[in-house]
């Protein structure tokens, strides 16, 4: 009836499957866990494959690095239930009934999200950018104020699907870049009618980046808004704002202040205490940057998938 499905890439993620197939015993349905390790590092692998060892649990290592679209997609094939549980491998559970509750209400929607919740005190200050942008953000998530925007907000960190819907609606492949998966794929469910039900069961993100990981993969996640910012139409605010600024004349100003300033920037951001009115402006200007052909793709980095954006 359920299957647990976890894509991961220099992760160790043998606890959070341990946790799971505890509680999917007490289900007394079939069930299973698959994780699909999109070429990691050996001395990661080494360790996950521990997973094997446990009890209608599964680890499948890719021979090459596919990206988080693609992944996902090969996890909903393999699965052989009718429901399925997509995660993040950085996440932990936070609560006994988690598994329970998203099975209470399986026959409510084709789709479900449980939410994200993060630690309540910072871990490191290597990570604070990270964790001051989400812990601002997290009051604005719960399942009440994430059901008034119910296909704007999906993210694929946790959530449950009709295993016959997501066949017929899987991640577009053609973003192998990081960022955006969750983006279209909420704008496709949309177009589809597909009724998406939030409620508040939430997994814990433990995987904070680093600071400079953050900047790293928000270049990356605007570099891929950029290529599909058709297919992605007005769904996200950065490029609407660009928008606004190109009627009134303003994107070759505003890229050249990002230019100027991107140094002073990006040490406050690296720094313990970052400003996310600074960090709001990078990406803006980043974005607009890209429009003024001053920063187009390098090479592609390694499609990290235990990062949540």
């Amino acid at each position: 009836m359920l299957s647990i499905l976890i894509p991961t890439y220099n992760y160790v993620c043998v606890k959070l499957v341990t946790d799971l197939q505890q509680q999917a015993e007490r289900l007394e349905c079939p069930y299973e866990i698959l994780v699909a390790d999109d070429a990691s590092e050996d001395a990661f692998k080494r360790e996950n494959r521990k997973i094997n060892g446990i009890p209608n649990c599964k680890y499948i290592e890719l021979q090459e690095n596919v990206g988080r679209s693609r992944i996902r997609n090969i996890l909903g094939r393999l699965a052989r239930y009718d429901y399925l549980i997509f995660m993040d491998c950085d996440a932990s559970v936070v609560s006994n009934e988690f598994l329970s509750r998203y099975m209470a209400v399986r026959n409510a929607a084709e789709v479900v999200y449980g939410g994200l919740v993060h630690p309540e005190q910072l871990p490191s200050p290597k990570v604070s950018l990270a964790f001051l942008y989400e812990k601002h953000a997290e009051p604005h998530f719960t399942a009440e104020k994430r059901a008034l925007h119910p296909y704007k907000v999906f993210r694929t960190f946790n959530f449950m699907i009709l295993r016959e819907t997501f066949l017929k609606h899987p991640f577009d492949e053609t973003i192998t870049h990081y960022g955006h998966e969750d983006t279209l794929f909420g704008l496709v469910l949309k177009k589809e009618g597909i009724k998406i039900l939030h409620i508040d069961n939430p997994l814990m993100n433990c995987g904070l980046d680093t600071n400079r990981n953050v900047l790293r993969k928000t270049e990356e996640s605007l570099r891929t808004l950029y290529v599909h910012r058709d297919k992605l139409e007005r769904s996200s605010g950065v490029h609407r704002l660009y928008g606004t600024l190109q009627r009134l004349h303003l994107v070759l100003f505003v890229s050249l202040l990002y230019r100027l300033c991107r140094p002073m920037i990006r040490r406050n951001l690296y720094s313990r205490h970052p400003n996310l009115y600074f960090f709001a402006f990078y990406k803006v200007g980043y974005y607009c940057s890209l429009f003024d052909n001053c920063l187009l793709y390098t090479s592609p980095s390694p499609r990290d998938i235990s990062g949540s954006r």
